[in-house]
């Protein structure tokens, strides 16, 4: 491979890397596309002067990827997007990371999600001493899917919910708003300590990740440095770039 084919390909590795971030921030709010999106289009302005918002330093990502991961399992479904946007303005942080961290939980993944939070949460509060109807966690747990199931095939049976929900509450020995709160204290503790383990395990292949281009870009720069240099010594070289003698002359003609 000739030193031009180097450099093409060494261009075409660079224009690649552009291409493949470019295709990742597509669906997700720049700076330019900011005003097209619900809710935050409202705040364009005061997004777009916020240079912290679009930044990709270090201090910007990670504590996004944290606090973006937390808020993605705290039981807030539907309005994610709005408290994302408040917190990143917050902690100084990226918002296109931000946001797309709330899609951890979508349409197909709050369920199991949301209800892993919450069975941690309940675990927590058991060890912290709080009472848990039935004794265990484990117990309590499986009385509420049960209920649950009954209610969903309620909806499709001849059962009405209403009667299921009052046999929860009747087997539990808990009125309906103290399950209620209950299962969002236990969402929400659960939730956090859920989404710190999800954040930790982001932000690792991030910077890991982060190590690798960086030190790959390094080297391409380097290649380039290295190729500029040989180009500049062709130029400079006799007979290479112009047709002027460069050679000394002869004194013995003086």
């Amino acid at each position: 491979m000739t030193t031009d084919e180097r450099h093409e390909e060494l261009k075409r590795k660079v224009h690649e890397r552009i291409r493949r971030v470019k295709r990742l921030l597509r669906p997700l709010p720049r700076r330019a596309t900011v005003h097209r999106y619900p809710f935050l289009k409202w705040f364009a302005q005061t997004a777009r002067k916020r240079s912290y918002l679009w930044s990709f330093r270090r201090q910007n990502i990670v504590p996004a990827i944290y606090v973006g991961c937390i808020l993605s399992l705290m039981p807030i479904y539907g309005v994610q997007i709005p408290c994302a946007f408040a917190l990143a303005l917050l902690i100084r942080g990226n918002l296109m990371i931000m946001v797309a961290t709330q899609f951890i939980t979508n349409p197909v993944t709050f369920v199991p999600l949301y209800t892993a939070a919450c069975f941690i949460g309940l675990e927590i509060l058991f060890l912290l001493g709080v009472d848990i109807p039935g004794g265990s966690v484990w117990e309590f747990s499986g009385t509420i899917a049960s209920h649950l199931k009954e209610m969903v095939s309620g909806l499709l049976g001849p059962n009405h919910p209403r009667a299921t929900m009052s046999s929860l509450i009747q087997s539990t020995g808990m009125s309906g708003h103290a399950l209620i709160a209950l299962a969002l204290k236990a969402t929400i503790i659960g939730g956090a300590m859920l989404g710190t383990l999800i954040g930790f395990a982001i932000s690792l292949t991030y910077q890991l990740m982060a190590n690798y281009y960086e030190r790959s870009g390094r080297a391409i720069q380097l290649q380039f440095e290295e190729f500029a240099r040989q180009a500049k010594l062709k130029i400079h070289l006799p007979g290479k770039g112009s047709d002027k003698d460069t050679s000394p002359p002869d004194d013995s003609q003086s």
